[in-house]
């Protein structure tokens, strides 16, 4: 659910620029407000397995179309909301900046729709969902599936409000718009809600400590941790180089929709960057043709991408270490 340069207007990105900013703003001053010495290395394996899922485009049942993990909420489960924004924001920055998925005009609106309202609306739907069915392994469970599925159709919706808000008196069909978004998303949301309900059900009885609660805040050592970052960054790598090349060929939910209400003429072109669509050029002429080299090159994009944000989620949270309360000393995150 990238948005590309061109569909939003300028004063709607600035708009989402500005509001993405400061929810990604105040995360950092929570985190700063007691950081566990385990949060900066999970974060990172987060980031990483976010980034590798969401190259694995799954396709839709009955229509040529395909979704990908958003990631919010699986994120936000075990790192928390302020920590899970944070994850897919550096998530989304390094799509962006390194392979032009995603427009540098709409980042903005990509890190409100995919990194505030997934995790931190995400979240707060997952609390909510919690304190009415229980707190055991099911219940869990239940209320990150829940809330996954609520997270891309809210994140669906809220693209509709911002394209709306630019394109409300032309010849757009905006009805045509909206119901095309809600129903492709109402099925990627399914796909969405089974990734993360799966994830989440191996790690609530494997390592139920690992689930963020704000109410047990601890301060678990990377020794404590340490094993279960080193197989979901090994895992993260095998996604990205053996999955992820073999993912669907078929448009996303939103670039299906603009294809079929034509509003993908509204794509602002751009010079091509060095590794556009996940692809590391070709060192041999010719190349390039080759189903082998095409897929190679997407594992060879997917690994550099998977150890880029990795290695930003470690910098950045090692930068803020020193600025932190440590965890229990004040109020817990």
């Amino acid at each position: 659910m990238h948005i590309v340069d061109g569909p939003l207007s300028p004063e709607v990105c600035l708009g989402t620029g500005l509001l993405a900013a400061g929810a990604v703003g105040y995360s950092i001053h929570r985190l700063k407000d007691g950081l566990a010495d385990r949060t900066v290395p999970l974060t990172g394996m987060m980031s990483a397995l976010v980034f590798a899922g969401q190259m694995v485009n799954f396709p839709l049942i009955g229509a040529p179309v395909s979704g990908h993990l958003i990631g919010g909420v699986l994120a936000a489960v075990i790192l928390g909301p302020w920590a899970g924004c944070l994850a897919i924001t550096l998530v989304l920055m390094v799509q962006c900046l390194l392979f032009y998925d995603g427009g540098f005009s709409a980042l903005g609106a990509n890190i409100l729709n995919m990194g505030v309202v997934g995790s931190i609306g995400g979240y707060a739907v997952y609390a909510v969902c919690r304190r009415f069915i229980g707190r055991g392994v099911g219940s869990t469970v239940v209320a990150a599936v829940v809330a996954s599925w609520l997270s891309v159709m809210a994140a669906a919706f809220l693209f509709c409000i911002e394209f709306r808000l630019f394109h409300g008196s032309s010849d757009l069909d905006f009805g045509k718009v909206f119901a095309l978004m809600v129903s492709f998303h109402s099925l990627i949301g399914i796909g969405e809600a089974l990734i993360t309900g799966t994830v989440i059900s191996f790690v609530v009885r494997q390592r139920p400590d690992l689930i963020y609660s704000p109410d047990e805040h601890t301060s678990g050592t990377l020794a404590g941790a340490g094993r279960f970052v080193t197989a979901g960054c090994i895992a993260a790598m095998a996604v990205a180089a053996f999955v992820a090349p073999f993912a669907s060929g078929h448009p996303d939910g939103l670039e299906a929709v603009a294809h079929e209400t034509e509003f993908d003429s509204l794509q602002a072109d751009f010079p091509a960057l060095l590794l556009d669509e996940y692809a590391i050029p070709s060192p041999v002429e010719g190349w390039q043709e080759s189903m082998l080299w095409q897929r190679l090159s997407v594992s060879l994009a997917g690994i550099l991408g998977t150890v880029s944000v990795f290695v930003m989620a470690i910098g950045f949270g090692n930068a803020l270490k020193p600025l932190a309360t440590p965890a229990g000393a004040g109020h817990a995150e």
